[in-house]
């Protein structure tokens, strides 16, 4: 294993100089035709580095507003998973309004790929149980939720987690539960990642913004507030932990 993939982790970022969008398609010998709705997607494969010693296999790509030739943009980019199974990074096309105008998600494959830490692969059933643990000694969370029934679960993009509560315990640490979960918590990767990775607990005012959405039984994860905050504040504690 070459030392980039080792050292390749969730967080790591980058970020481009701005550039007009011309003059990136000039470099490159190619004019895009007027009748196009985008190239936001050509134009980050070129100012953006591939991951090392990897192999892009899937990407998917959102225009909110596409860039147009005459545009200054600059690319980001973060590592929102690291898996056995790949590599997830999103990339963001942003204007020099600072405007996210494209963006998507890649998927890479590597033959050897980083070590997984558990602690930063979001919603998965590896990190449900190591914030069950986490949970079961805050006594915020568990006085919280010391008369409720029911289970939270938490979406990162396409990966889903239940924790099933029962008399301010989480009993029961599944993909998906049987019943169903009460309500589903949502945020995107990148949010999940910014969320975690932040210096400082902004989840109310994130929250406030609009950065996440709830599926299911809207009272009820109005109503579990302050126990879902408990249970994001111990999620950060475990990101913070490994990263420290």
């Amino acid at each position: 294993m070459t030392t980039a993939i080792a050292s390749l982790r969730v967080g790591v970022r980058t970020s481009t100089r701005t550039h007009l969008a011309a003059d990136v398609l000039q470099r490159h010998g190619l004019r895009i035709p007027s009748r196009s709705q985008s190239f936001g997607m050509v134009l980050a494969e070129w100012l953006t580095d591939p991951v090392p010693c990897a192999e892009r296999v899937a990407i998917s790509w959102s225009a909110t507003t596409p860039i147009a030739a005459t545009d200054h943009v600059h690319a980001t980019t973060v590592v929102t998973r690291v898996g056995a199974d790949g590599i997830d990074r999103e990339v963001r096309l942003i204007d020099d309004a600072g405007r996210i105008r494209e963006s998507g998600t890649e998927t890479w494959r590597t033959e050897v790929g980083p070590q997984p830490v558990p602690e930063l692969d979001f919603c998965s059933v590896e990190w449900g149980e190591q914030l069950r643990a986490r949970l079961h000694q805050d006594a915020a969370f568990t006085s919280s939720v010391s008369t409720w029934d029911g289970t939270v679960g938490l979406r990162c993009g396409t990966r889903e987690v239940h924790l099933r509560i029962y008399k301010g315990q989480v009993i029961d640490v599944t993909r998906r539960s049987l019943l169903g979960a009460t309500f589903t918590f949502e945020a995107s990767p990148a949010t999940w990642v910014d969320l975690m990775q932040s210096d400082s607990d902004d989840f109310m005012r994130r929250a406030l913004r609009g950065e996440f959405s709830s599926a299911g039984n809207g009272y009820e994860y109005l109503r579990l507030t302050k126990p879902l905050h408990a249970i994001i504040q111990n999620a950060r504690a475990l990101a913070q932990e490994v990263n420290s």
